[in-house]
């Protein structure tokens, strides 16, 4: 079911096949499209983050050698909270906005666009990140199927609690 987004070609006949919506959007051969009006948002986003994305963003810029992860990035008609393009990788960090049934609905609809193009999501709750930052990373590096980096190695024991919106 999974595509590797590497090999695609993405052209607005294939997202339409996939059923995503590609009006409006920018392609460039295999670069996930993304909607150029969405670049400025992201920008701000980035210069205007929450306390448990930076969190996160601390340690993943620090910790996943050889992968690089990159804020705000829009893909498609969204803006991802992280990504990885290496990884095919997806993090949201998710606030209690997220727990209206209007916006849990735009993000599992959200989700599925970027699962069909081979994209992994991985969504934790920011009060969770907040709580134990060192869990969440440690949640984000297990889906990743990336080891945990050896300067984390005594924080995670393989059983902290896993955490998802939708769970």
């Amino acid at each position: 079911k999974t595509k590797n987004h590497h090999l695609m070609i993405f052209t607005p006949e294939l997202l339409r096949s996939l059923g995503i919506d590609p009006t409006g959007l920018k392609f460039h051969g295999s670069t996930i499209p993304y909607d150029p009006a969405l670049t400025t948002r992201a920008r701000d986003l980035r210069t205007h983050g929450v306390k448990a994305e930076a969190y996160i963003w601390k340690m993943l810029k620090h910790s996943i050698s050889g992968y690089k992860f990159t804020r705000q990035k829009p893909i498609l008609h969204y803006i991802a909270d992280f990504y990885c393009h290496e990884l095919q990788l997806v993090v949201e960090i998710d606030g209690s906005s997220h727990n209206i049934q209007d916006r849990y609905l735009h993000d599992r609809q959200r989700d599925r666009d970027m699962e069909a193009l081979g994209l992994k999501v991985v969504r934790l709750w920011d009060h969770d990140v907040i709580e134990n930052p060192l869990a969440a990373a440690g949640q984000i590096f297990r889906a990743a199927g990336v080891e945990i980096p050896a300067a984390f190695s005594g924080f995670f024991t393989g059983q902290e609690r896993i955490f998802s919106p939708f769970s």
